[in-house]
Parts: structure tokens; C-alpha cells; sequence
């Protein structure tokens, strides 16, 4: 995939492996895409849909006896509870921390997110490209430092940016683990402070790429199999042993859970172990040469909003003077206007609080033609895309409706923008995908969000998060957040590992 800048329209940029977030992730991102002929998801013809009061929702239904080997929802997403002091940070993995086998030299080892592309990371975010009218992402002085991130949340994925055959056609298939980071500072006392900032880190297991599905369009990356497939066996693992007591003598179950925080992470006995066996799995399966693409969502200077949101990619060398060895460079929204490269959130800002207005296209068919691409909003013009944000939402304010139309359109909305098979990262917005499951459970009475565990949705509109840490200014909390976009892309991803047996020994 090529991109340009637009303030050097002679800059183009080989972004291949961006597939981001974040949204979350991301950011949660939101993006999602082992095989070419891959078995559909047999609820695709049915998607969940928001449910009501007089409505729940099924609970989900543990694994049969017979299938031991089948993976659940947090197995592949993994949530850890936030710290909330400096001795729980013992029970946190910090990405500083983790290295790989240097290329060159095994008797060292290097980083996996490096020195340069955390450089870059930091420079991305505060520059130029984050600005929005008068606003711009400012980074709190100690994310400066990366040690002061940790991984918040982390997810392993078959296939970015969805696992249709639609999607895979169109973008192809990256098997990724993508990371939720998030900077902690150590206070005087014992205490700690996450903010509210977030990175998504993206590490892709490819090989190759197959030429493009569409003129202008990107070359569709083929995923390297057997390199996810040793992925997942030992996320299974990791399973298995904490079913089996080997992590602090207790016997934990994953299983049938909805998706919230990790159960092995959530007690004490095995949080730890479990950890430190996470550490393992991560340092053998990943590498700084297996980072592909980086997001941000950050807040403005010294203010509590508008957040923003801003993903990068990957250039060679010899492509940006300033980065004579490649690096990482800011890349424009693909369904914003293909000038703008950031999107924010401004919910006390009149008349629109989503900043710019995203012109999406997830009611159209799946398509590789997006507003990233080298011609920019020519390779797919706003008058051709069809689509819903919920940007639309926030125009309702925070009262709960009552008018039958209004709710059918909030419902098909968040509908569409929580369906993994529909919406991913080249057709619908970041602020949508981070907002879903508040703007429903704002504006729907007696709403539930189905595959969510209810202790981890987000409990004000202030809290954008996908999967990760919110610390909430007005109650003083510190809470661990997952939405029904996060719920939605982990089902896809359990659904097609399972099936195509990506897991089993």
C-alpha cells in the first residue's frame, strides 16, 4: 500500500502493513483481517445486534467436553486490571522490557519496539499531524520515557483488517498481535498514575504480498501461517496451564467467560506466574522487525478533550529524508477527507463534537479503495461512499430517546459499526469504533451490550477507550474497559482459529 504525504505531494509511502486501531483497539483499535479460502463465521448472515431489557442476550455457552482445544474470548484478548499501585506494577508486563535475539549477534538482544520507532512514535504524536483546528495531541512528560509504558491490553489476530472472504479478497491477510499500551508514573508514597493516553503497537506475521485487488489499490499481504500457528499453540498453552494449576497452585478456567479481564490476571495467586509465562510467549514469537504499524489517541495541551486519534506506517529507506534508515510517519484517516491524518473527540465542543465529520463506507460493498491511498479522496470520493458514524450520535445528546425512529437509527448504527464482517479500519472512523457502546448505552433505554463482561463497560462518555485503562477525573476511579467493537472482533477471531484448527497441538 502507497501513501502520500499531503504537505509533499511528491512523498509516497510503501504502507503494506498498515492495518491499525486503534482502535483498538487499537485506539482500540479497531482493525481486523490464516488461510485464502477462510470458513465464514456462521453468524454472519444473523449479527448480534444491541439488545434491550426484555431482550437479553444468550449467555455465551462453554466449550463442549469434547473440544478441549477450542479457544474463548480471553484467550486471544487479554485484559489486565490496572494498577492501582506501584507494587501491582510487579503484576504488569513493561514493554521496555521485552527484547528478542538480535538478527546479527544471538548472544544479545534487542528491544522489540526500538529506540528509532519510539522516537518516531513520540515525534508523530506531538507534530503537526495531530492538529485539529486549535488542537493538538501535547504527551504528558514522563510518556516520554518508554519505561513508563505498559501493555494495558493485548489481542492475537489471524487476519487484519477482517477475516471475510470479502475483506480478504480486497486487503488480504495479516496475522498480528497488537498491543494496548499505556504510560504509568510512579508517585511518591506508593501510588501510580495511568493516563489518558494510549498507543497501539502492531507486530504482523507475513510473507510476500499478492498484487493488488483493484488499480490503486495495495498489494494484499499473505500471511505467514505456521509463524501465527506457533502464535496461538502457545497462547493455548497458556491456557491449558492455568486450567491445570501450574500458575500459583490454582486451577482457572477461561471458558464461557464474556470478555472482561483476564481471570488468570484478575487473582492474585496466579497473576504474577501467569504474567511471567506471558513474557516468555511474547519474547519468543516477536521481534522490532515484526513491527508494522503504531497508533495514538492523546488529549490536548493540559485538557481533559478533545482526544485524538492518529495512526502511522512504515517507509523504507530512502523515501523521507529525515529518516535516511525508514521509519515510521503519520498517515491520512482512510475515511476521512484524504487531507486530514487525525480525528478527534470533543464532547463539550458546539455544534459537532467529532472533529472532522468522517464520511465512511460500510454500507457499501467491501472495497480496497479508501481515502489513504496515493490519489487520496479521488480513490474514492465522499459523494460515492455510503456509510453511518456515530458521529450522528453525539447530535442527540445524552438523554435517553424515546422516538422510534431516532432509536432504529441508533441501533442501526451501532449495529454496523460493532460488526467485525462490515466495518474495520479502511471503512468507518476511529472515534466511531472507540464510542459504540457509550453513545448505546447513553442513548438506549435499558440497553445491554452483548459478549461485554458488565463490570468492564465504560460507565461515562468520557471514557473513549476500546480494551484497556480509563482513569476517570469525575469518580477518581482507575477502570479496566472493554466495548462491544473489542467483543465483536475478539468472537471473529476465536471463531476462525477454532475452526481452521490454527490452535491445536
Amino acid at each position: 500500500m502507497f501513501f502520500r504525504d499531503p504537505r509533499n505531494p511528491r512523498l509516497s509511502v510503501s504502507l503494506a502493513a498498515l492495518l491499525v486501531v486503534a482502535s483498538t483497539s487499537s485506539l482500540n483499535a479497531h482493525v481486523r483481517h490464516v488461510r485464502h479460502a477462510p470458513v465464514r463465521h456462521a453468524h454472519a448472515a444473523t449479527p448480534r445486534t444491541v439488545a434491550q431489557a426484555d431482550a437479553p442476550a444468550p449467555a455465551a455457552p462453554a466449550p463442549a467436553a469434547s473440544s478441549p482445544a477450542l479457544l474463548a474470548a480471553d484467550d486471544v484478548s487479554w485484559l489486565f486490571p490496572p494498577p492501582k499501585s506501584a507494587a501491582d506494577l510487579d503484576n504488569t508486563i513493561a514493554v521496555a522490557d521485552l527484547t528478542a535475539p538480535d538478527p546479527k549477534d544471538p548472544t544479545k538482544r534487542l528491544p522489540i519496539w526500538p529506540a528509532a520507532a519510539f522516537a518516531q512514535f513520540i515525534a508523530n504524536a506531538e507534530s503537526p499531524a495531530t492538529t485539529i483546528v486549535s488542537h493538538h495531541i501535547k504527551l504528558p512528560a514522563d510518556a516520554h520515557d518508554i519505561k513508563a509504558w505498559r501493555v494495558a491490553g493485548l489481542r492475537i489476530d489471524p487476519g487484519a483488517p477482517g477475516l471475510t472472504s470479502e475483506i480478504i479478497g480486497q486487503f488480504g491477510q495479516s496475522p498480528q498481535l497488537r498491543f494496548i499500551l499505556q504510560p504509568v508514573t510512579r508517585k511518591p508514597g506508593g501510588g501510580v498514575q495511568v493516563h489518558d493516553v494510549a498507543a497501539h503497537v502492531i507486530y504482523t506475521f507475513a510473507t510476500g504480498a499478492d498484487d493488488p485487488a483493484q488499480p490503486g489499490c495495495s498489494k494484499r499481504p499473505k500471511p505467514d501461517t505456521e509463524a501465527f500457528r506457533k502464535l496461538a499453540r502457545d497462547f493455548a498453552t497458556l491456557r491449558d496451564d492455568l486450567a491445570a494449576g501450574k500458575f500459583g497452585d490454582a486451577r482457572i478456567t477461561t471458558a464461557g467467560k464474556p470478555l472482561g479481564v483476564h481471570p488468570g490476571l484478575a487473582d492474585k495467586r496466579t497473576a504474577k506466574p501467569l504474567k511471567d509465562a506471558l513474557v516468555e510467549v511474547l519474547q519468543r514469537n516477536l521481534s522490532g522487525e515484526k513491527l508494522t504499524a503504531m497508533a495514538v489517541m492523546g488529549l490536548d495541551v493540559d485538557a481533559p478533550e478533545p482526544w485524538i486519534f492518529l495512526a502511522m506506517a512504515p517507509v523504507p529507506p530512502g523515501v523521507v529524508p529525515s529518516l535516511p534508515n525508514g521509519g515510521f510517519i503519520p498517515v491520512r484517516g482512510p475515511s476521512l477527507d484524504g487531507k486530514q491524518m487525525a480525528q478527534g473527540l470533543a464532547v463539550l465542543e458546539t455544534p459537532h463534537q467529532v472533529m472532522p465529520t468522517p464520511a465512511p463506507n460500510n454500507l457499501n460493498p467491501i472495497t480496497c479503495k479508501h481515502a489513504a491511498l496515493p490519489s487520496g479522496e479521488a480513490a474514492l470520493p465522499v459523494a460515492e461512499r455510503k456509510g453511518l458514524a456515530t458521529a450522528a450520535l453525539f447530535d442527540m445528546g445524552d438523554a435517553t430517546v424515546t422516538d422510534p425512529k431516532k432509536i432504529a437509527k441508533i441501533k442501526e448504527t451501532v449495529d454496523l459499526v460493532a460488526d467485525a464482517d462490515r466495518s474495520h479500519f479502511f471503512n468507518t472512523d476511529c472515534v466511531s469504533c472507540h464510542t459504540d457502546t457509550r453513545r448505546t448505552l447513553d442513548l438506549l433505554k435499558n440497553a445491554s451490550i452483548p459478549g461485554v463482561d458488565p463490570a468492564v463497560l465504560p460507565k461515562e462518555k468520557w471514557n473513549v477507550r476500546n480494551f484497556g485503562w480509563f482513569p476517570s477525573f469525575f469518580r477518581g476511579t482507575l477502570e479496566p474497559t472493554a466495548t462491544r467493537r473489542a467483543a465483536s472482533e475478539t468472537e471473529a477471531v476465536v471463531k476462525f482459529i477454532n475452526d481452521n484448527g490454527l490452535a491445536k497441538p
